[in-house]
């Protein structure tokens, strides 16, 4: 998408040669914080994993300069070649916990400030398990670890992955992903559109996801792009005519600035917001009788 901003400059500041395998680490950001908590997490997931490692991506807000401390994630996914061992499992769920834990890492003789490492969250997944095979793979969330059996990542991540990441390290293995018919994305986005009429009801920071993650899924539906929250906040506003569009400069503040929550103003209007939700629910289900890019 020529339109999108990579945060990242294309360089590749290390290629290395192994048994005739290219690996590949992309070291250049504009942002130095995030390129020092990238170099760290690829450094540690290597020692954890060793040559069972094949390739580490980034894909996410991370690519779009979009990424909110304090509020989302660094999205990654690490492909491995065989499945996990438990041992493996307990190395790296350790790493995230000290990830978490501790405010400041040495690395090279210097102190790191721990702003984005523990915004990491992502799936360790075999390459078979990409392509929808059992496995034994694991899944960093938001609130704890879990141990996944199949790949659990919903279609649209894995078209987002697929289409819009960045190869971090190693070899790519994208052609594992499966190509998604027209029928499959219905179904992703009217399910989507029922979740938000059962479980969209405001009165949290993240209930504005409900309306970002709508104003993305059209925007993609309707123009073929994959937009960030922010980026999908801008469009929304723009291209939508219902009224729920209106909330979407306010989702967008919220979501750059989470301690705005604590004002009056914000507070009484995320307690409002589950019409504005049901609203846009009904619009995600209208435009999927438009015809897909």
């Amino acid at each position: 998408m020529s339109d999108l901003r990579y945060i990242t400059t294309g360089t590749l500041l290390k290629i290395e040669i192994q048994n005739g395998a290219i690996e590949l680490f992309i070291q250049s950001f504009e942002d130095e914080t995030l390129e020092q908590s990238l170099s760290i997490f690829v450094e540690d997931i290597r020692a954890i994993l060793n040559r069972k490692l094949r390739s580490i991506y980034l894909y996410g807000s991370a690519i779009h300069n979009d990424l909110s401390p304090g509020y989302g994630d660094l999205d990654f996914l690490v492909v491995i070649g065989e499945d996990l061992s438990q041992n493996e499992i307990e190395f790296l769920n350790k790493q995230r916990s000290n990830y978490r834990s501790s405010l400041l890492r040495r690395s090279v003789d210097r102190q790191i400030p721990n702003l984005y490492i523990d915004m990491l969250e992502g799936a360790f997944l075999t390459i078979n398990m990409l392509s929808g095979e059992k496995g034994s793979g694991l899944w960093w969330g938001t609130k704890r670890e879990s141990d996944w059996t199949e790949n659990q990542l919903d279609l649209f991540t894995m078209h987002t992955i697929k289409e819009q990441s960045i190869l971090l390290y190693g070899e790519s293995h994208l052609d594992n992903i499966p190509s998604y018919s027209k029928e499959e994305f219905i179904s992703f986005f009217k399910e989507y559109a029922k979740c938000m009429r059962k479980f969209g009801k405001g009165n949290s920071l993240h209930s504005v996801d409900w309306l970002l993650l709508a104003s993305k899924f059209i925007a993609w539906w309707q123009e073929g792009v994959i937009l960030s929250k922010s980026q999908a906040a801008d469009w929304g506003h723009l291209h939508l005519s219902s009224g729920w569009k209106d909330n979407l400069k306010r989702c967008k503040e919220l979501r750059k600035d989470p301690s705005m929550v604590t004002r009056l103003e914000y507070s009484e209007w995320l307690s409002n917001l589950e019409p504005a939700i049901i609203e846009a629910s009904h619009d995600l289900d209208r435009v999927l009788e438009t015809t897909i890019h």
